[in-house]
């Protein structure tokens, strides 16, 4: 526990029990560190034999620095000396961990022996150590004698007396000291949350607790992390409990109060402190939050759930800024608050690796979908990248808590992105459908235009205004395509096909404009009827282009089943009778133009004929263009 937060925000009831706990804590960190100097000494002796790996007693004694793993391996020796990378450090930090479990202990001479052992570790020049220095240092030093080691197996028996004499027991996981019995049911609550989400921080230290009772308060503080300005105090008193969270990261204040919100806490506004010897000198953020209990049962389960909550907080800053190449800000906490509330959490992604599980899974899936600079969302879109980040999260947690290999795991997050980058296809093979039912709806007001003014009646500008519409929305999905091809240039076949289609949709909607000028002229006759032939023909080719981006979505997807043959067929005979049907449409138009030569009133109508005309057989053509590229497509995949 963090002795210098809670004399920092004035907790002094916990301040001696927290010392004790925080002394026997570096203790355990003191003797890894004996352990690594000795093993790479051995190493530098015996360099034919495999190096030991110390990473897993390094994260079980709460050690994040992940260069201590290289002292081993890189031990050598140099002439009479040992070289030991980071050897300075190593140092440095072991003396440290002394000096806090020495803190306090009083009396038995240890300060004056911890000063002259201290005093007498060894210089050390480019990370060289005398070998005999370390044997003299990690030694259980004869009586008579001293070591740095004997000193911390001394002061080790000194704090678990010291322990024994402040502990009268442990509560479901919990130090307690001095609880009357109406606290226990409180701590039993809080702890049952604790221990529930717990196993979702895997080897990450942290989530010691303490509790005992000043006054007619029940105290409990939870360290959460290994951040030294990072801990929560709750004060219970009644049906009120008082929480005061300590933090140097005010984003994760608010992620805390985020999480907290299904209750009616009150917070009051955040304090910024300074404490020497605290973050590093950086300021820390303290929130205080009240919850007044409406009855003992709502107490209860408010902290239950607050101590579930914890094991989300550690390392979030970390996982929030892991996540910068793939999401937007906003996208970030809201995945990071989705992993909480689904109870799979942040840690299992960042024991994987955090940022690099993803990037991995973006070189073995993505090929040329994604290059150097781009963000995840900036190519599969917002939603689609956030729904891979939970996947990821949720199948990282799922699959350590279940004890499955990393390299399980890295496969299933690899063939789920393979998943998405092969649903982009479909997907605008999807947007072209929409787009083609635009397109037959102006070809069916062409048509029903066409027959309308053959039987004198009117109503064409208004058919025109509605082309004129669907038009407009058809738009918005070509540029809707070319935003998402924009994303992924390895699919820019797509929008070949989308704006060869909007051709016709161009087309058509240029006939209904046309059409609606050539009934006020009076137009009667065979050239309508030719005309309406040719509009038929417009209609059913856009049936037919339905159909085909139809099947080609069904070919593009595992649900055809044992049906992938009939769908395959039925494609390639929609793609056979567009082609049909735009070799018709040459004909009509030919058919229309010669009519309209012989029957037109004058040179306007005939104008107007010949122009319809071209209009409805390059819709025609745009069609037929647009299907033999989906052709292609298909067929290439």
């Amino acid at each position: 526990m963090k002795t210098g937060i809670l004399e920092a925000i004035g907790e002094a009831d916990l301040r001696r029990a927290a010392a004790v706990n925080a002394a026997l804590a570096a203790n355990d960190r003191a003797k890894f560190l004996f352990s690594l100097l000795q093993m790479a000494a051995s190493r530098a002796a015996h360099p034919d034999q495999p190096a030991a790996d110390l990473r897993r007693e390094r994260l079980a004694c709460g050690l994040g620095d992940e260069s201590l793993d290289e002292v081993v391996p890189g031990a050598r020796a140099h002439g009479a000396w040992v070289m030991i990378p980071h050897a300075p450090a190593v140092l440095a930090r072991l003396a440290r961990e002394v000096q806090l479990m020495a803190a306090p202990v009083e009396g038995g001479g240890f300060d004056q022996r911890l000063a002259a052992l201290l005093a007498a570790l060894p210089a050390v020049g480019d990370e060289l150590v005398d070998p005999a220095a370390i044997a003299a240092m990690t030694r259980a030093a004869p009586a008579g004698e001293d070591s740095l080691h004997q000193l911390v197996m001394d002061l080790h028996k000194a704090l678990n007396r010291l322990q024994t004499a402040l502990a009268r027991e442990a509560l479901d996981g919990a130090a307690v000291y001095g609880l009357a019995e109406d606290d226990r049911p409180l701590v039993r609550a809080f702890m049952a949350g604790l221990n529930r989400t717990a196993p979702l921080k895997f080897d990450h230290p942290g989530l010691a607790t303490t509790a005992t009772r000043a006054g007619e308060r029940l105290v409990i503080q939870n360290d959460i992390g290994t951040t030294d300005a990072h801990v929560i105090v709750l004060h219970v008193e009644g049906l009120a409990a008082q929480l005061t969270y300590t933090d140097v990261h005010p984003e994760r204040l608010r992620f805390l109060q985020g999480m907290l919100a299904r209750f009616p806490v009150s917070w009051g506004a955040a304090q910024i402190r300074m404490a020497a010897g605290l973050a590093e000198g950086a300021p820390f953020h303290l929130a205080i939050g009240r919850l007044e209990a409406a009855d003992e049962a709502e107490l209860r389960d408010y902290l239950a759930f607050l101590g579930s909550r914890l094991v989300f907080l550690i390392d979030w800053n970390r996982a929030r800024k892991a996540l910068r190449g793939f999401l937007r800000a906003p996208d970030r906490l809201a995945v990071l608050h989705w992993a909480a509330e689904q109870e799979f959490g942040h840690r299992g992604f960042l024991e994987l690796g955090g940022e690099r599980l993803i990037n991995h899974a973006i070189e073995s899936a993505a090929g040329g979908a994604m290059h150097f600079g781009d963000r995840l969302c900036d190519v599969l879109g917002d939603a689609a990248a956030a729904e891979l980040v939970r996947f990821v999260l949720r199948t990282a947690s799922e699959g350590l808590r279940a004890r499955q290999s990393q390299g399980l795991i890295r496969d299933r997050v690899c063939a789920e992105l393979r998943t998405h980058f092969s649903n982009e296809g479909r997907r605008l093979l999807g947007m072209a459908a929409d787009h083609a039912g635009l397109v037959f709806e102006i070809a069916t007001l062409v048509r029903d235009g066409i027959a309308a003014a053959a039987a004198g009646e009117g109503g064409m500008s208004r058919r025109a205004r509605r082309a004129r519409a669907f038009e407009h929305d058809a738009d918005q999905v070509v540029i809707e395509v070319h935003e998402a091809v924009r994303r992924r240039p390895d699919h820019d076949v797509m929008l070949r096909l989308i704006e060869a289609a909007d051709d016709a949709a161009d087309q058509l909607e240029e006939a209904a404009f046309l059409l609606d000028l050539l009934a006020e002229s009076g137009a009667r006759g065979l050239p309508l009827d030719r005309m309406g032939t040719l509009a038929d023909l417009l209609v059913e080719g856009t049936q037919e282009w339905i159909k085909v981006l139809g099947h080609a979505c069904v070919l593009g997807t595992d649900a055809g089943g044992g049906t992938a043959h009939e769908d395959a067929d039925d494609f390639l005979v929609a793609v056979d009778r567009v082609q049909a049907l735009e070799h018709a449409a040459d004909d009509a138009e030919r058919g229309l133009r010669y009519e309209a030569v012989q029957q037109a009133q004058d040179f306007r109508q005939l104008h107007l004929y010949a122009e319809v005309g071209r209009a409805l057989e390059e819709a025609a053509d745009a069609l037929n263009r647009a299907c033999l590229i989906t052709r292609d497509v298909v067929l290439g995949s």
